[in-house]
């Protein structure tokens, strides 16, 4: 009977905060959040004390858990170790397998191992905490005029009308044209040529008359009246001087 009522008056699983500590001028001062935040973390703590200094709880996880952002957890953190409640021993640091391995603490209050207990919230000398990260944040830059900051040149293709693009600058290279120009150079002979200087000489050569020793023979008529081809002997001096001669 005596077993039986002992065990009906035992209490469920509770976190257990002294009151001792809760009249500390330092609990006192402290926010809050912070309060909470060693709420949480002592709940993690065995009630033989062994794992003292090896409790760990992530500020993702006491985010969660408390209802805020990871951000003000990090600034609870540094707000126990300020006034003495908590000591870090051991950074969080990356995983070898890509897992974040959490920052890990130990209450001043109860003993540390072989170490009796220290309790530094008792140490505390009156200073408020003030947070000051640890990285500071990237300063915005300062404005600067217009006219001493580089500007980009704006793009050679600007959206147009129904989604469609319009070039901004011309072509370098024109679209060919419908038809092809005319050679400069005529396969048939002129009739308004004039004679020629030869390379070398300053007085015009004299027409050679077809039949002349050292020419060749002047090209022939067909019955239809049109012209044959050249001769393949024929020479530079032998066309100057048909040419001259009328063409004919």
């Amino acid at each position: 009977m005596t077993t039986k009522r002992k065990r009906k008056s035992r209490l469920p699983p509770f976190i257990a905060v002294l009151k001792a500590t809760t009249a500390l001028p330092a609990w006192r001062v402290m926010s809050l959040g912070a309060r909470l935040l060693y709420i949480e973390l002592r709940g993690r703590l065995r009630n033989d004390f062994a794992n003292n200094g090896k409790v760990f709880l992530s500020c993702r996880d006491a985010a969660s858990a408390i209802g805020v952002d990871p951000g003000s957890v990090v600034r609870w953190y540094a707000e126990n170790e300020h006034y003495g409640f908590l000591r870090k021993t051991s950074e969080g640091f990356l995983g070898s397998d890509g897992h974040g391995i959490a920052a890990k603490y130990r209450f001043t209050d109860v003993a540390h191992g072989t170490h009796p207990a220290t309790r530094d919230y008792e140490k505390w000398d009156g200073e408020l905490f003030v947070y000051k990260p640890r990285r500071g944040r990237r300063k915005k830059q300062s404005p600067v005029w217009l006219n001493h900051t580089p500007r980009m040149q704006e793009p050679h293709i600007r959206n147009g009308p129904e989604g469609t693009s319009v070039c901004m600058q011309e072509p370098h290279i024109d679209e060919p044209g419908g038809c092809m120009q005319e050679p400069h150079i005529s396969r048939k002979a002129s009739t308004t040529a004039k004679p020629r200087q030869i390379q070398g000489s300053s007085m015009a050569r004299a027409p050679v008359q077809a039949g002349d020793a050292g020419s060749s023979p002047a090209p022939v008529a067909s019955d239809g009246g049109e012209w044959m081809d050249w001769p393949p002997t024929a020479g530079k001096h032998w066309i100057d001087a048909w040419l001259a001669a009328g063409g004919r």
